[in-house]
């Protein structure tokens, strides 16, 4: 290293004649080695913008997620649907039916006159063999502790 600089420091700075010329070269030895915050300039631009974009993007998967699956659908060459709640009310037209608020029933008794008690599940079984089957359990009822051990054999 030191070898290169006592070489620099040997060597004779030329002098040009030509000031037009001198200019010309200075400027371009300034811009190739020293001014390059434009390309660097544009280079943030362009990710800045990509970032905007993608969080864009991001912003309205998350507030309409049916724009993802289309795009996903357009990549892959699928055709997966999804229905969201609000479309599929099918399932909570039949719920209202079996609640006491059935509007078959509201004509013959008044719901505010009555409050729930307990929920039971029913679980219907087939067979071939034996027929059918339903059983009638309370539903989240808390477990009953076992007074008599099970031993095994």
């Amino acid at each position: 290293m030191k070898d290169l600089e006592k070489k620099l420091e040997s060597m004779r700075i030329p002098n040009l004649e030509d000031e037009q010329f001198e200019y010309k070269l200075r400027r371009q030895l300034l811009d190739k080695y020293f001014k390059t915050s434009k390309s660097y300039k544009w280079k943030f631009r362009v990710v800045v913008a990509f970032s905007c974009l993608m969080l864009i993007f991001g912003c309205v998967t998350i507030i309409k997620p049916d724009i993802a699956l289309k795009l996903n659908n357009l990549a892959f060459n699928k055709s997966t649907k999804i229905i969201s709640a609000e479309q599929d009310c099918s399932s909570m037209e039949n719920l209202a039916y079996t609640s006491i608020y059935n509007p078959n029933l509201t004509s013959k008794i008044d719901p505010d006159k009555f409050q729930e008690d307990k929920t039971y599940l029913v679980r219907k079984y087939t067979s071939s063999e034996e027929g059918g089957l339903m059983i009638v359990s309370e539903f989240n009822q808390t477990p009953k502790k076992q007074s008599a051990k099970r031993i095994s054999f």
